[in-house]
């Protein structure tokens, strides 16, 4: 999981996009999480904080680890406007080393796609063991392989679009994909520009790359860290992954102490 991190003007973009959007949806699944399991709770990719901040909103314990320092600052910055107190690690989630145990524990937004390499998996699928109570919840997110006539993954187009800010503020991006239909390894190359009353003010390219998985490999990565009472569902739901899901979750459990 060696690559770059999200920096200023992404951070900045992310919000905006997020902003915009509703994510009640969302919220309530955690919601729903955090009853059948128990505080604290760990949101591993915190990021600016979409998901942590209602949950802190809702009274929940919750503590994030993220990797980018501008990503935190958003975060930070939104929980103080709302009054917020929120606790924040800079760790990677391959390493992360934190003084508790959790009752839940979970990755979002299709974080396990942000690893490319097995051992990276298993290195932070430990370190999630070692931080959840006996019983403890494990929920975590991915995007499934694509279909194979899906040509959109690999065809080297750029795509792009903008979203308007305050202080007449305009932060167009665009995008470029690679993809790997072997490996289903994926690249992008993903450029933000801030205009600033109709000037550009500031550019930033990110590099990123992850991997799509099948449901059987996301599953067995679970099963061998010794997770137990694990179940794939489509997104937000119970119900069974369909062929044309963008995202599975995937349920797990650390065993009870006997």
């Amino acid at each position: 999981m060696d690559h770059k991190e999200y920096r200023k003007l992404h951070a900045e973009w992310y919000e905006l996009v997020s902003g915009s959007k509703d994510h009640s949806e969302e919220i309530e699944f955690w919601v729903k999480c955090i009853e059948a399991s128990s505080e604290p709770i760990l949101e591993l990719g915190s990021g600016t904080g979409r998901v942590l901040v209602p949950l802190l909103e809702r009274g929940f314990h919750i503590v994030g680890i993220d990797t980018s320092e501008d990503m935190m600052a958003k975060c930070l910055a939104a929980c103080e406007a709302n009054g917020l107190k929120a606790e924040l690690h800079q760790q990677s989630m391959l390493e992360f080393d934190l003084p508790r145990d959790f009752g839940l524990i979970f990755l979002d937004s299709g974080g396990l796609g942000l690893f490319t390499r097995d051992q990276d998996i298993h290195s932070t699928f430990e370190r999630v063991m070692a931080h959840l109570k006996p019983g403890g919840l494990f929920v975590y997110e991915f995007a499934p392989v694509p279909a194979e006539d899906n040509t959109n993954q690999n065809d080297g187009r750029w795509a792009g679009d903008w979203v308007t800010g305050p202080d007449d503020v305009v932060i167009a991006w665009r995008n470029r994909n690679k993809y790997d239909a072997t490996t289903h390894v994926w690249e992008r190359l993903f450029v933000v520009e801030k205009f600033v009353r109709g000037r550009l003010v500031e550019t930033e390219a990110n590099e990123r790359w992850g991997c799509f998985f099948t449901v059987d490999e996301a599953v067995r990565y679970a099963t061998s860290a010794g997770f137990r009472d694990i179940r794939a569902t489509h997104w937000l739901t119970d119900d069974p992954p369909s062929k044309e899901a963008g995202a599975i979750t995937v349920q797990c459990r650390k065993p009870e102490e006997n």
